[in-house]
């Protein structure tokens, strides 16, 4: 069904706004006529005249017969309540004239017929199955208004519509047998077979669409079986799949089921075996709506190997489903149990008052699910062998979760020892599947004899999309849930409880970087968590920082709130400095603050104690509104952990020997094993590194770094060393860098982060940070922000010299410039370390000079002058760096821009670099569209100012331009003038052709005044032919009229008789197979008892020979013990009346033997009445079926 706009009529068919008897046509104008009719199949034709003038709002066919049953169009002409203005509704409705339990599945098409060209008719297709509540399906915008009423589309003729339809209907036979007994609305286990038995009919609708059975009723949810077609992997395959219906107009209740199911495609073909599959699960409540098999068999077996004969499909269904109640109530707390008030209530089996089970906005909850005939439920699986099956209850809403209980009722081990019991939580909200939620929640098998005997167990769990199943799979024994003594199986039913408290709560990262964050912890209903703290844990979700996945743990200890930060037992050691403060919410100026560290290998960690409950409960201390409590955790420093690493050993020559090793190892190939060891070492011994072996390890630090993909850590090292050294760095050592800059892409990125982070910070920020870090020296590896924070002191007493501690980030920023995928964001770097006072002209100076140094250096072929010291890239780069400097609207930056080009014509000496310099500046400033013109103007005039020899070249290059803006301005005009005379002749070209069209239109309309006069006649002359051939015509279809009124109605009795019988013999043989299946039924139960009675004489034959036996022995012993007489006479006397006990149930049971065969031989009579009658019935048909057919020759 393509269309979205699809209305299923639940109701009756709808009444028109007035009355339809005043408003619909008369009778004869809405005959549908059938065109083609088999027994299921049907195509017919609605013809309504004067569709145009029609001002009804709906219209309706008359019915017409497809298979039984009553079909009829019916249409609104502007559309209904539910469509769009303008379009035409068009709905087929279909009724049952022999019952009102209507129940059809029909293929149907209906076309709005385009009389002119077919091809465009308007036509739409599905499938549907009619129910006594849904007796009308179709479109409620089928087609737009305007097109069909159109007089040139075609679709009226003579403002006749015309509507065409094909009907398939479905031959279908449902047999459902099962174990309820009288009274009972609901089945428990039985079995259904679908039989089709014209599957070749709708086959080809089988490729797009599915075939649904007729509803069947299992426990308090009605299923039916979906058939179709799918490809999979290129292969058809046919589909079977058990789905919940709903066929209630206003259900009461949110039905579901759990049940065993086995679907079969039965063999007709001798043999050839059934195909059959199990499966089981929860229908409806949360659960699935349907479950079956996308691949149930190959299509090609389906049709090849006898399971379609002569388009008969036979399909059975079995099932077993589970006796249940569930309903959850709201409770004060996990841990009071106290019943508050009803939530939630969802009684199955029909036996709700309370609705549908809805959504809440309480975080706790309790669910109560039993289950009936229990023990039934073991012994079925226990019969099929089945293992680690899993009863799933239905789902309750608990806050913003959806929370069911699962129980394995043999265990999920293979040899079933225990009882399996978990709790599912999902949050059905979140689409991405990145969720997590904290519960506190208790589950119980409850005890119906004691309830203090129940088996109770408790535990917290933070729940997320992979782990949303927690419970245990050991709960409890078997042997003990099944004992009759037990009383957890009472009246063969058993109860399973769950209570659930969910935290509430928001999680949000404020401030993240490589090795720090700040996240915020937001608990809004703390308070309910005030007892569970004393028992339980509450932790919050997961959060990553460097590599590090970490979690905020609250708890109460004693009479204080305690917290601390954990981490996932799974990774790496890691080293955290952390600080935890508990949110003021009235005054933040007043919030608690506590700072601590962590090891994640457990070598240490301490838990902050923040404060005593009673101060944070204090209703005026601010910590807690509304019962939420806010906590801020701020990751200071994460960094790995190294085992060998001894912070507060001095030992020089051990330092000594790790130069030596690592001056040995710069030349050796490391492989992948040994790279994580090889970069520890290397990053340990850094800082204590001599100077001359520093390009080497820097050199194998890199070369380790890339292959353990600890390159952010490398560089932070290696910044840290470099700071130190300032601008005392060899030419070696800078070419090493800018060659591994431009080689390794990588590293370039790492280097570019670490430096764009430490320029993004104010320089005043660093300076009033004052938070030492007690392993900063020991530590070289740390992150940038703590060692600013222990170097603040030296920064206030060296106010200028502390730039020179970026001399390399300024070198291997104005090194990136020539990377053209980091040029952008090295130039964005350059610029905020400008701003925050980072870097100075000084700084830039020397780095340049450096520059020039390497680049001499370097030159071996070419003259060394200062013309070609540097590179044509070089260049362009720092000049397009100077550029992209004066857009910036910083005042500091452009103090800085006038400066940095003074720099620039002072280092790039040679006149053709001072011309392209001076021919940039002055395009920018010329330039009408750029944002950085008085910039550039305040650039020159502080050039010239400086340097007077630039005023003459400054001022040629403005004139220049200022000539060629001449230059543009009259060729400009010149052009407007040429534009402005081709204008004005094709104005005149254009009138004399106004005028020439003018002339011809007077001619025309001559023309058509003599050709109007002439249509006249010849339509006045055509009205009379017209006439007179109307009159014929009429005359003629009377005439034909009734001749085939009469032929009809010979048909129709003819069919009528016909099928009377037809039906009649039908009902007759479907009444004897029913007869003679409970005969063989009852044949086989007599067998069974007669095979029971045998067995049961044999034991009572059995026992009575021991009995004698017993009454030998104690003659025996009377004879030779006198002294026991009395004794032996009262045991005689037992086991004499043990014996009449005996006889008296044998000659009972020879009794009712003879009964049953009374009864046999009694149903044996009904037999061969029955016989008797049918074949009476069958010659009286053929008597009569012989005298219509003489009567009908007459």
């Amino acid at each position: 069904m393509k269309n979205h706009r699809v209305k299923t009529l639940k109701t009756k068919t709808p009444k028109p706004i007035s009355s339809p008897l005043s408003e619909i046509p008369p009778a004869a104008d809405y005959t549908v006529t059938v065109d083609c009719s088999e027994d299921f199949h049907s195509l017919c034709k609605w013809v309504i005249p004067g569709f145009r003038k029609i001002k009804s709002r709906s219209l309706y066919s008359r019915y017409f017969q497809v298979s039984g049953y009553d079909f009829r169009f019916f249409m609104y002409p502007k559309g209904d309540s539910l469509s769009v203005p303008g379009h035409i509704s068009l709905y087929l409705q279909v009724n049952d004239p022999c019952s009102s339990n209507c129940d059809c599945y029909a293929c149907y098409k209906i076309v709005i017929v385009n009389v002119v060209d077919e091809t465009k008719s308007l036509s739409k297709e599905s499938v549907y199955r009619f129910s006594k509540n849904r007796k009308s399906i179709g479109w409620c915008e089928f087609a737009v208004s305007n097109t069909v009423l159109d007089a040139n589309s075609g679709f009226l003729k003579d403002g006749v519509l015309t509507i065409s339809g094909e009907i398939r209907v479905l031959d279908e036979k449902m047999e459902f047998s099962s174990d309820r007994s009288e009274g009972m609305s609901y089945a428990l286990n039985g079995k259904v077979t679908w039989s089709i038995r014209n599957y070749g009919l709708l086959r080809q609708m089988v490729k797009t669409q599915k075939i649904i059975s007729s509803a069947f009723r299992v426990w308090e949810a009605y299923l039916g079986v979906n058939l179709s077609k799918s490809m999979v992997n290129g292969a058809e395959n046919l589909s079977l799949f058990l789905e919940i219906k709903d066929i209630e107009k206003n259900p009461v209740i949110d039905r579901s089921c759990w049940c065993l199911f086995r679907i079969s495609v039965l063999s007709q073909k001798p043999g050839v075996s059934h195909v059959s599959r199990e499966y089981y699960g929860r229908f409806g409540g949360g659960g699935d709506t349907s479950l079956g098999w996308t691949e149930f068999m190959k299509i090609s077996d389906f049709f090849d190997e006898g399971y379609v004969v002569d388009d008969n499909v036979l399909i059975s269904v079995s099932f077993n489903a589970i006796q249940e109640s569930s309903f959850s109530f709201r409770i004060e707390g996990v841990s009071s149990g106290k019943c508050k008030g009803m939530i939630n209530c969802g009684y199955l089996g029909g036996k709700s008052k309370y609705g549908l089970v809805k959504r809440c906005d309480d975080y706790t909850g309790k669910i109560i699910w039993k289950i009936e005939n229990f023990s039934r439920l073991k012994d079925i699986l226990k019969k099929k062998k089945m293992k680690g099956l899993c009863v799933k209850s239905r789902r309750f809403w608990i806050g913003n979760m959806e929370v069911r209980i699962l129980v394995y009722p043999r265990g999920q081990s293979q040899k079933p020892i225990h009882l399996s019991t978990f709790l599912e939580v999902l949050d059905p909200g979140n689409s991405s599947g990145d969720w997590s939620s904290f519960i506190v929640y208790q589950l119980a098998v409850m005890n119906g004899k004691m309830i203090e005997k129940s088996v109770v167990k408790q535990s917290a769990e933070r729940c997320s999309n992979a782990t949303k199943n927690h419970g245990w799979s050991e709960f409890m024994t078997l042997t003990s849930l099944f004992d009759q003594d037990s009383g957890f199986i009472g009246h063969e039913t058993a109860v399973f409880t769950a209570e659930v408290h969910i935290l509430k709560e928001t999680f949000m990262t404020t401030e993240s970087s490589d090795n720090a964050c700040s996240v915020t912890w937001k608990m809004e209903n703390f308070l309910s968590f005030k007892e569970i703290m004393l028992s339980q844990r509450i932790l919050s979700r997961f959060f990553e920082v460097g590599g590090c996945k970490l979690q905020i743990g609250i708890y109460q200890s004693s009479a204080n709130i305690c917290a601390y930060v954990g981490s996932d037992p799974l990774i790496d050691n890691f080293w955290v400095n952390y600080r935890i403060t508990i949110v003021n919410q009235n005054d933040p100026a007043k919030s608690l603050c506590k700072e601590s560290s962590l090891c994640t290998k457990a070598y240490f960690n301490a838990d902050l104690q923040l404060m005593k409950v009673s101060d944070m409960l204090d209703t005026d201390a601010g910590f807690v509104v509304h019962e939420t409590v806010t906590l801020v955790c701020e990751i200071l420093d994460c960094c790995p952990w190294f085992e060998f690493f001894e912070p507060e050993t001095g030992n020089m020559e051990a330092e000594s020997s790790d130069c030596q090793f690592l001056s040995a190892v710069c030349q050796m190939d490391i492989n992948n094993e040994e790279c994580k060891k090889t970069f520890s070492e290397v990053s340990g011994v850094l800082g204590s590194t001599p100077y001359e072996a520093l390009q080497s390890v820097i050199h194998l630090l890199f070369k380790s770094a890339s292959q353990c993909q600890c390159i952010p850590r490398a560089v932070n090292v290696v910044r840290a060393r470099l700071e130190l050294l300032g601008a005392e760095i060899s030419l070696d050592l800078l070419d090493l860098l800018g060659t591994t800059m431009n080689s390794q892409h990588e590293i370039a990125e790492a280097m570019l982060r670490e430096i764009d982070c430490v320029f993004a910070l104010d320089e005043k920020c660093i300076l009033l940070d004052v938070t030492p870090c007690p392993l900063s020296k020991e530590m070289p590896y740390l992150d940038s922000g703590t060692r600013h924070a222990a170097n603040s002191s030296h920064r206030e007493d060296e106010s200028r010299s502390h730039v020179h501690h970026y001399f390399s980030d300024i070198f291997i920023l104005i090194d990136m410039l020539s990377i053209p995928s980091l040029t952008i964001e090295a130039s964005g770097a350059f610029e905020r370390g400008v701003a925050h006072g980072y870097i100075d002209n000084q700084v830039v100076a020397l780095v340049l000079e450096k520059h020039a140094e390497r680049f001499s250096a370097n030159s071996t072929a070419r003259e060394k002058n200062a013309e070609s010291l540097f590179s044509e890239e070089f260049f362009t780069s720092v000049l397009a760096l100077a550029e992209t400097l004066s857009l910036s609207i910083n005042s500091r930056v452009h103090n800085f821009v006038q400066m940095f080009y003074v720099t620039l014509f002072e280092v790039f000496s040679g006149e053709s670099y001072h011309t392209r310099m001076l021919r940039g500046l002055v395009d920018l400033a010329t330039s009408p569209v750029d944002n950085s013109l008085e910039m550039n103007l305040d650039v020159l005039i502080f050039l010239v100012h400086r340097e007077h020899g630039f005023a003459r070249p400054v001022l040629k290059m403005v004139g220049d331009a200022a000539k060629h803006d001449n230059t543009d301005h009259s060729a400009i005009r010149h052009r407007l003038c040429c534009l402005e005379e081709k204008i004005i002749h094709i104005g005149e070209e254009k009138r004399a052709e106004l005028s020439n069209i003018s002339s011809e239109k007077a001619t025309l309309l001559e023309r058509l005044t003599e050709t109007e006069a002439a249509l006249l006649h010849y339509k006045s002359e055509m009205e009379l032919e017209r006439d007179r051939f109307t009159c014929e015509k009429t005359e003629v279809c009377a005439h034909i009229q009734d001749i085939e009124t009469q032929l009809e109605q010979l048909c129709s009795k003819h069919k009528d008789h016909v099928a009377k019988h037809s039906m009649e013999k039908r009902d007759y043989q479907d009444h004897l197979h029913h007869v003679e299946t409970q005969l063989s039924h009852l044949k086989s139960l007599k067998h069974q008892e007669l095979k029971k009675l045998l067995k049961e004489k044999e034991v009572l034959a059995e026992r009575l020979r021991h009995a004698e036996a017993n009454l030998e022995v104690s003659d025996r012993k009377l004879k030779k013990h006198a002294s026991k007489v009395v004794i032996q006479e009262e045991e005689q006397q037992t086991q004499l009346d043990e014996i009449w006990q005996l006889k008296q149930k044998v000659e009972q049971i020879e009794i009712v033997k003879q009964d049953k065969e009374e009864e046999v031989a009694h149903y044996r009579a009904c037999t061969y009445d029955l016989e008797a009658k049918l074949n009476d019935c069958q010659v009286c048909f053929l008597t009569n079926s012989i005298h219509e057919s003489f009567s009908g020759f007459n």
